[in-house]
């Protein structure tokens, strides 16, 4: 990815380099249909969605929502990846934000186009986001409690 690249500001912002060799990841926007695949055999009741900070300052942010393969839209993850290789993926384009949100240590702190994103990930794959990563730092993170219910919202 060059430098105008989004995968390439997801890498670099993020600082998504390998531990060993040091080379950058590829990077993407977040894959919903293998979130919920995830969430569906690990029995997750809550997840951590990580470096939303990441996401500061980009004027539209995407969601992968769904893979196409031969024209056709496929209901789980393709088990074979000859298949996922030739699948289309379609995005949904939500606003971005601008406001630096490393120091907001409520969910209502956020800023309203980023609550809205974590809110639709939240949608799209049934399970409460219970903690938001808003920085680099281990503790820079949102906690939105215990029993955080899907149904409040």
């Amino acid at each position: 990815d060059g430098p105008q690249s989004i995968g390439y500001h997801l890498g670099t912002v993020g600082a998504e380099y390998g531990t060993t060799t040091g080379r950058q990841r590829r990077c993407g926007w977040l894959d919903i249909p293998q979130m919920q695949y995830s969430c569906l055999i690990n029995g997750f009741t809550a997840v951590n969605l990580t470096k939303l900070d990441v996401l500061t300052g980009l004027k539209e942010v995407k969601l992968c929502v769904a893979y196409k393969h031969q024209g056709k839209y496929l209901k789980n993850m393709p088990a074979c990846l000859k298949s996922l290789s030739n699948c289309e993926v379609e995005y949904e384009t939500l606003p971005g934000w601008t406001e630096d949100i490393s120091k907001c240590k409520t969910f209502e702190e956020l800023p309203v186009n980023a609550q809205a994103y974590v809110l639709r990930v939240q949608e799209l794959l049934g399970v409460p986001i219970r903690w938001i990563g808003v920085g680099p730092n281990r503790l820079d993170q949102i906690d939105r409690g215990e029993g955080w219910d899907l149904s409040s919202n």
